[in-house]
C-alpha cells in the first residue's frame, strides 16, 4: 500500500539512538501442558526475549510453533512451566491493565455498541476516572482510528476492518504500556490489512512510540514492514527461538519503496529461508 503525503507525516518517528530499558523479559520459560492422550505436551522450551521500550517485535513462524502460547505468557494468561516472565520490570503472575491484547477474531460483544464495547473496558480498567473523563477517553480513541460517526452501531452491523479498528481503539484506550497483537490483521483483505498497517502505526507514533509492541504473525511482508525485530520461531513442540533477525530499515516506511531496497531483500529472502528451509523443491524425490 502506498502512503499518502499525510499519512507519511503522521507515522514519521525519528531515530534518537537512546538505549531503552527492557519492557519484557523472558527468562527460560518452559510452557507444557497435560494431554489426555500423550501424557505432557510441551509446547515451548527454554526461551530467552527480551523486548525494549518502544520495539515493535514480531513472532513468526509456521502453525503449531507456540507464538500465541509465548504472547500468552506476556498476557499472563498462560503461566510458564519453569522460567518467568517480566514486564516493565513486574514478574508476570496474571493478566494486568499494563498489557492490552488485540486478538484476530475482534471479540467485541455483540449486543453493545462500538462507544459500548470500549467504555466497558475503559470503565473496567480506569475506575479513577470520572464518567465524563471515561466517555472523553473513548470519543478520542474512536476518533483517532476514524469510527466515530459509527459509535452507536452494533458490531455486526461492521465490516472486518471496522471491527479490527474498534479491538485497537479499545486497547489503546486503557494505555497499556505494552500492546499484543495475536495475528490481528490475518482474516483481513491485502487493501484493509495495509490501511490498519498504517492506522497502527500512527497511533504508536501519536503516543511517542512508548508503546512496546509484541505481535504474532504467519506474514514475512507485514513482519518487516512493521517491525525492528522478528523472532523466528523452531517448529514444535518444545519449540524455541531458532534466530532473532533486526529489520535495517528506517522509518517512515513506504511500502512501494522498501520493496526496492536492498536491506528489504536481504530481510525477505532471510527470514523466508529460516521459514521454508525443510520444503526446498530439490529434496523431492
Amino acid at each position: 500500500m502506498i502512503l499518502t503525503e499525510t499519512e507519511e507525516t503522521v507515522v514519521k518517528e525519528t531515530q534518537t539512538g537512546v538505549s531503552k530499558p527492557d519492557a519484557i523479559k523472558i527468562k527460560n520459560v518452559t510452557v507444557s501442558f497435560k494431554s489426555k492422550s500423550n501424557g505432557l505436551y510441551t509446547a515451548l522450551h527454554n526461551i530467552n526475549l527480551d523486548v525494549k521500550k518502544g520495539e515493535i517485535v514480531t513472532l513468526i513462524g509456521h502453525s503449531g510453533c507456540g507464538k500465541s502460547t509465548l504472547m500468552n505468557t506476556i498476557s499472563g494468561m498462560v503461566a510458564p512451566t519453569s522460567g518467568e516472565v517480566y514486564a516493565n520490570g513486574n514478574l508476570v503472575k496474571g493478566p494486568g491493565p499494563d498489557r492490552g491484547i488485540v486478538f484476530q477474531n475482534y471479540s467485541l460483544l455483540p449486543w453493545l455498541s462500538v462507544f459500548q464495547n470500549i467504555y466497558v473496558a475503559v470503565d473496567s480498567a480506569l475506575k479513577d476516572l470520572s464518567a465524563t473523563e471515561k466517555r472523553e477517553l473513548v470519543e478520542k480513541n474512536l476518533q483517532m482510528v476514524h469510527l466515530w460517526e459509527h459509535r452507536h452501531k452494533l458490531p455486526g452491523h461492521l465490516s472486518g476492518g471496522m471491527k479490527q479498528r474498534v479491538a485497537i481503539a479499545r486497547a489503546f484506550a486503557i494505555n497499556p504500556s505494552i500492546l499484543l497483537l495475536d495475528e490481528p490483521f490475518g482474516a483481513l483483505d491485502a487493501l484493509t490489512k495495509g490501511s490498519m498497517h498504517i492506522e497502527l502505526l500512527k497511533l504508536w507514533n501519536l503516543d511517542n512510540r512508548n508503546k512496546t509492541i509484541v505481535m504474532v504473525t504467519h506474514d514475512i511482508e507485514e513482519a518487516i514492514f512493521l517491525s525492528d525485530r522478528v523472532v523466528v520461531m523452531n517448529n514444535g513442540p518444545a519449540a524455541t527461538i531458532k534466530e532473532i533477525v533486526d529489520v535495517p530499515l528506517v522509518r517512515p516506511r513506504n511500502k512501494k519503496s522498501i520493496v526496492h531496497e536492498a536491506g528489504y531483500m536481504d530481510t525477505h529472502d532471510r527470514l523466508l529461508g529460516l521459514l521454508t528451509d525443510k520444503f526446498d523443491i530439490n529434496d523431492i524425490d
